[in-house]
């Protein structure tokens, strides 16, 4: 909730003392600063790449005043994105310099679908309360593991078949190229592993044709390890295709929900 500054001013300014981000229960990314000793509106709007007018505005700040004091907290004004056709968590994530799973967790997205028209709060960069909560995903990541448990052997599969099937295409197409095979491991319609998935008869085209045993390069491994943290370019997708060469008439019946380089993503 804004703190008026107004009813600040009338108390007795005993608690200078230095303050630490304090995050609301609402939201990890509510956005809240608690003001330190040296503080100006000034300084916290170069600090959270806003407007003076902004913070005055978001925190019911009237006239031109600016006065604040340390130990009092202000909410910082978040902007917004709204999605357009062809638009990813990941691609959004990299022009705002933010993590996918910030993106994730300030509009609470479960998955990374989304839609075109959909608005999404974009969390500050570089915020205090953006760093407290990616130490902790940090932390949980290192004690629980990523996205899921591979092996080695499973790991060598996935970048055969990033490269096989996406070598030339933009790394964010290779990255889209693991996670559906990491979403078909998670769906019921298809095997619950890797290899499983991988080898499953004429579901990829250089299994069949030989290519797949190609010596994968950097990025396909750099792209399985993306996919592996959680992200997905595709938005959820389970199938993609070239729809330039594809000559299956069933795969063009999916619904396509993205496409990156020369490929689509459907479900």
């Amino acid at each position: 909730m804004s703190i008026n500054l107004k009813q600040i001013a009338k108390k007795v300014t005993t608690s200078l003392v230095i303050g630490t981000v304090i995050l609301t229960s609402g939201s990890a990314f509510a956005q809240s600063y608690t003001i330190q000793r040296g503080d100006s509106l000034f300084t916290i709007a170069q600090k959270f790449d806003t407007s003076i007018d902004a913070l005055k505005q978001a925190n019911d700040i009237s006239g031109s005043g600016d006065l604040i004091y340390a130990g009092d907290k202000l909410t910082i004004p978040t902007s917004t994105h709204t999605v357009k056709t062809g638009d990813t968590l990941y691609r959004i994530s990299k022009e705002n310099g933010v993590e996918v799973a910030d993106l994730k967790e300030a509009n609470d997205l479960d998955s990374a679908l989304i839609l075109p028209g959909q608005v999404l709060t974009i969390p500050v960069a570089g915020s205090e309360d953006q760093s407290v909560q990616k130490q902790a995903n940090e932390t949980t990541e290192t004690t629980q593991g990523v996205r899921m448990d591979i092996t080695e052997e499973e790991r060598e599969l996935l970048a055969k078949a990033v490269h096989s099937e996406s070598r030339g295409e933009p790394f964010e197409g290779q990255v889209a190229v693991a996670a559906v095979i990491f979403n078909r491991v998670e769906s019921s319609e298809f095997p619950n592993t890797i290899e499983g998935v991988i080898f499953e008869p004429w579901a990829f085209s250089p299994v069949h044709d030989g290519s797949f045993w190609q010596t994968p390069n950097d990025s396909a491994y750099r792209a399985v390890e993306e996919a592996l943290k959680g992200n997905d370019p595709s938005g959820g997708a389970i199938f993609f295709y070239n729809p330039v060469t594809a000559t299956n008439q069933w795969i063009r019946s999916r619904e396509i929900i993205n496409e990156i380089g020369s490929h689509v993503f459907a479900v």
